[in-house]
């Protein structure tokens, strides 16, 4: 196999312009490896996971197998090794009994509590920073159905720009935890429940004081689509190839 790329060059440290977004997007390269598991991928694997992150925004939901195989023109006897090999890097998740996708980050089939509408489609999102990297990733305005962790109250976010920017946001001072919280591999079953919305500093810093084992950081909300933009934003670029929009 040969490799594309080093994978980090996904990362659009250009989208930040804080320092709270430049510790906390660092801190989360560190903590998922991002330079051990987004490296080396072959031409098969990122064939694949760029056609599975086409096929959700185009299907709305996870594709099978032999939609990812006529989207990435690879061979179907491979398709199954080739996705297993992408769940080890923890790109995807599979069903461990039938094969069947589970979720490709930014996208999860559990109802996670994080809905966004792309092109008039609702899919769910991994965790608050991933549904707001879903606009820049596909480079359309999306918006973000959510709730407060602490007292569960609605949170509304639209972006601007293709997905670049924060439009708008209710209540105004809604805010991200980006939790640091990463096991046994896989950040959709650790990281992800613990990276939320709050309405407002006062119910984060209250949930905080109950849950003082969750390491992470507080960001705005414009911050928090900084980092979902420097993650996502180049995550349908071919690994060897300049950064794209892609064709969805």
């Amino acid at each position: 196999m040969n490799a594309t790329s080093d994978a980090p060059g996904w990362l659009d440290w250009s989208a930040i312009t804080t320092e709270p977004a430049h510790r906390a997007l660092a801190a989360i390269v560190e903590r998922f490896d991002i330079r051990t598991r987004w490296s080396g991928l072959d031409h098969d694997e990122d064939r694949v996971r760029r056609a599975v992150l086409v096929l959700y925004a185009r299907l709305g939901h996870a594709p099978a197998a032999a939609e990812i195989v006529a989207e990435a023109s690879v061979p179907a006897g491979e398709i199954g090794a080739v996705l297993a090999r992408l769940e080890a890097r923890d790109i995807l998740r599979l069903d461990a009994a039938t094969g069947a996708m589970l979720g490709a980050y930014p996208f999860t089939g559990d109802e996670s509590g994080h809905r966004v509408t792309l092109d008039g489609r609702g899919l769910n999102a991994m965790c608050s920073i991933d549904a707001l990297g879903v606009g820049a990733m596909y480079g359309r305005d999306v918006t973000v159905e959510s709730a407060c962790r602490g007292c569960g109250a609605a949170i509304h976010v639209a972006t601007g720009g293709g997905g670049t920017a924060l439009a708008r946001v209710s209540p105004p001072g809604a805010l991200v935890w980006a939790a640091l919280h990463y096991a046994e591999g896989c950040a959709a079953t650790s990281m992800c429940p613990l990276t939320v919305f709050f309405c407002c500093d006062a119910h984060l810093t209250a949930w905080r004081k109950e849950n003082p084992e969750v390491d992470g950081f507080a960001l705005t909300m414009d911050e928090g689509v900084e980092v979902g933009r420097a993650i996502f934003g180049r995550r349908l670029a071919p690994a060897s190839g300049a950064p794209s929009g892609g064709d969805v």
